[in-house]
Formats: structure tokens, sequence, C-alpha cells
């Protein structure tokens, strides 16, 4: 009886463990197959919810069911559960979910945009940092990373005699914003976008540049918008962030200077709304993250994968 107990109580365990991978993947399945259920059409931005109008403010909150991986070693995934959805339109200025700038039409179906937004690599390294407590629901970004860290456990072995090195050795990765250009190409049911990017404050000193591409169309009462991207970061941003030095372990055989890397990305967006205020919302997203970054000992993935499922609400 007593090792029957213990058996089961190991099997509830490592469920436990498994936790944020199934709060990955119970999301992917079923924004997978609502997207294999059937063709669709093209939908514009008259029926979008997500569209606002000039001089006017967007707020929503999300409830529901989620993770997001964390790459580094000893980073653990963080829960999605309460996502709030904060933005505010302009004629020109606009912020939208952390990232503010001011935007102009070059013609009907070119818009350029000045943006300024917290730089996320930092988010692997924090839980306060807002890739990791503001995710908008109705946009289709492609950089889906962060979550939080948790203490290492106590060890008295110094970290300079280890073999390995964690996010809990390192000395601090700084805060830092991104300034940037963004030109986007707008289709009736596609949309197009190039940015380029680089450090603000000085602080690692590096940029990266991004192509986007996103398509959207709605099958009865579904909008979906599906997105890839490439994504360059400079050797200068990678080598902050994930660089190993003197300054993180005396084991020199760990020290690691980095590369520049080239990360690709895919997502799904959904939404179904209910009524005026309540619709179903989902989304994953899955990116790679190029040698540059996984070939540091700080790095222990190749990936890094979301997925969220649940209602939002439209205030």
């Amino acid at each position: 009886m007593g090792c029957c107990a213990c058996s089961q109580g190991l099997i509830i365990l490592k469920n436990l463990n498994n936790l944020p991978e199934l709060c990955v993947r119970i999301p992917l399945l079923c924004c997978l197959l609502l997207w294999l259920s059937g063709p669709g059409t093209a939908w514009g931005c008259e029926n979008d919810d997500a569209c606002i109008a000039p001089n006017s403010w967007k707020l929503g909150i999300a409830v529901g069911i989620g993770a997001r991986t964390n790459p580094l070693v000893d980073g653990d995934p963080i829960p999605l559960v309460v996502l709030p959805d904060v933005a505010w339109y302009g004629e020109n200025a606009y912020f939208d979910n952390g990232e503010a700038g001011y935007q102009w039409q070059l013609r009907n179906d070119i818009s350029t945009e000045l943006f300024v937004v917290a730089n996320r690599e930092r988010s692997y390294f924090t839980f306060w940092h807002p890739a990791n407590i503001v995710l908008s629901v109705n946009s289709s970004s492609a950089d889906v990373i962060g979550g939080p860290l948790q203490p290492g456990d106590s060890d008295s072995e110094s970290p300079a005699l280890r073999d390995s090195i964690s996010v809990d050795d390192i000395s601090n990765r700084k805060w830092t914003a991104d300034a940037g250009l963004r030109v986007n190409w707008n289709g009736s049911d596609s949309l197009v976008s190039a940015a380029v990017a680089g450090d603000l404050l000085s602080v690692h000193q590096g940029f990266y540049a991004q192509l986007k591409y996103q398509y959207r169309w709605q099958w009865d009462d579904w909008r979906f918008a599906a997105n890839v991207s490439v994504t360059y970061k400079s050797e200068k941003l990678i080598d902050y962030y994930y660089g190993i030095d003197s300054a993180d372990t005396a084991n020199s055989n760990l020290w690691y200077t980095a590369d520049h890397a080239l990360q690709t990305s895919v997502g799904l967006l959904l939404n179904k709304p209910l009524n005026k205020h309540w619709r179903w919302v989902g989304r994953v997203q899955l990116s790679t993250l190029g040698s540059g970054m996984t070939d540091s000992p700080l790095v222990s993935k190749d990936y890094v994968a979301s997925g969220f499922i649940g209602f939002g609400y439209r205030f």
C-alpha cells in the first residue's frame, strides 16, 4: 500500500514538472486543429476589433492557460495566465504594449514608424520585464521570448570550480532600450515589415534587423493571422547578454565570446468574438535562436516556444 502511494506521488510530481511544457502544447494543438479544420477568406481591418481609431485607447485583458520557455541554464518558464493589453494611437504618435513610436503614411499601402522599445534579451534574466508581463493577443509579433528565473539551490561549492554555469552565477545584465525604424507594406490580407534598431543607451552597443511577413484570413467567425520572420542580431548584442568572461566565472574553460546570430520564428494567432466585449483568443510561437547564442555555455536550448489560449475582454 505504501509503495503504491509512493509510486503515485512520484508520477504526480513528474507530471507537475512537465506542466510548463503542457501549457505550451495544449494551445498549440488547439490552434493547429482550428487552422486545419477548413478553408477561410481574407478579412480586412474594418472587420477586426484589433484595429484602433485615431486618438483612442485600446484596453483589454486575457485570462487563460499558457507558458513561455526560457532557453537559459536554470531559467524556468513563465506561466501566461493573465495578460493585459494596452494601446493608444493618435494621429501619428502611438503606444502599443510597451512600444512607443511615431508613424506616418508614405502611400496608402506603405507606412513608416520610428519606435522605442525595451530590449527583449533582458527578459531572459529577470521576471520584471514587459516581454514577460504584457503580451498583446491582438498583434502577431514574432519576437516571443523571455521567462522568469528562480534562485538556484544553495551550494557550498565555489563557482570557480564548477564545470558548468547557470544564470544564477553570472554578473548582472543591464536593461536598455532599442530605438529603430520600421517600414510596413500593407496588402488586403497581408503585411510585410522591415525594421532595424540599435541600442539607445549604449549598454550592449549592438543592433538587430528583422524582416517579417504576416497573412490574415477568416473562417466563419474565427480570425487567424500567421506570421514568419527572420531576425539578424549583431555580435555586440549577443555577446553582451550571452558571452561569458571573468566577471561571470573564474573558470576560463567556460569563457565564451559570442558571434552574431540569425534567428527565425513562426507563429499563429487566432480570435473569435463572442459578443461586444468577450472573445476567444489563442496564439502559439516558435523561435530558433542561432548558433551565436546557442553555443554559449549559458544557453541550454536552441529554441523558445510559447503558447496561450483563453478568454479576452475588451473594455
